[in-house]
């Protein structure tokens, strides 16, 4: 959508709520919620050139860009709960009736569901990925182990945010992700699980590497080892989003697993 593509106002794609009282959410940063019901809160915060924007006037953009959608899409499929500029910050809050509006508002791939429906969606979860423990701390699991569970939750999004979900996180994918909670997750290049464990299908089929994996382990699904959370800091040339759905650059989707 390019609704809003005149105010110049870039955003990194960001949100956050509570299940059930997104108007209460109050946050200073990037960060995006999905609740159990779908629904989903936006909370973007951005540096503005006050001496070129006003509260007013982009309140004015805002308001006909959700009219716009919502005349075509359904009253309420988007709301502004809020919106301020203040000391040259603007932030942005929003409701979304479903994930689906979330998407075709902003240009962003999100999916909320359970595993079976996104596996019959087309989301094949062809990467690497950790468990996460009730300490925060991740550990080794593999592809297979996820899908035999094909009734839990998953949010699979396209960009680079921070996400909160409504439960709690068994599982994550590994690339661009740093485990912020047990149900949070920060998104961001540069960052990531380090996957320090290999998988059986993994190994080398050779002599020499199948005497030096007997001589170690027994036969299993998963070779442990330590896992670290990425910290290091992103490119300086981090790709911003705007209200009209730009780009949030990225080609990585990030699954997150949680009941």
């Amino acid at each position: 959508m390019k609704r809003l593509g005149c105010i110049g106002l870039t955003i990194m794609i960001c949100a956050g709520m509570l299940a059930g009282c997104g108007s209460s959410l109050e946050a200073d940063t990037n960060t995006v919620y999905v609740s159990k019901h779908g629904k989903v809160v936006s909370m973007d915060v951005e540096q503005l050139d006050q001496s070129y924007y006003d509260e007013t006037e982009l309140k004015e953009f805002v308001d006909s860009a959700v009219d716009e959608y919502n005349t075509e899409n359904g009253k309420n499929s988007v709301k502004v709960d809020d919106l301020t500029v203040e000391d040259g910050t603007a932030k942005l809050r929003m409701d979304y009736e479903t994930v689906d509006d979330y998407t075709a508002f902003n240009g962003v791939e999100l999916y909320e569901g359970k595993i079976v429906q996104a596996l019959a969606a087309g989301y094949d979860f062809d990467t690497d990925f950790a468990g996460v423990d009730k300490d925060g701390s991740v550990t080794g699991v593999t592809r297979g182990d996820i899908l035999a569970q094909e009734d839990l939750k998953v949010v699979i999004i396209k960009a680079n945010t921070d996400v909160k979900i409504d439960g709690k996180i068994l599982y994550v994918s590994c690339d661009n992700v740093t485990v912020t909670g047990k149900d949070s997750v920060s998104i961001k290049e540069g960052t990531g699980i380090e996957k320090t464990w290999i998988t059986e299908a993994e190994e080398v089929p050779s002599t020499e590497a199948v005497l030096e994996t007997e001589s170690t382990e027994d036969a299993g699904d998963v070779i442990e080892g330590e896992v670290i959370i990425g910290t290091e800091e992103a490119s300086g040339n981090d790709v911003v989003t705007n209200l009209s759905g730009g780009s949030s650059g990225t080609d990585v989707y990030t699954y997150i697993i949680y009941k």
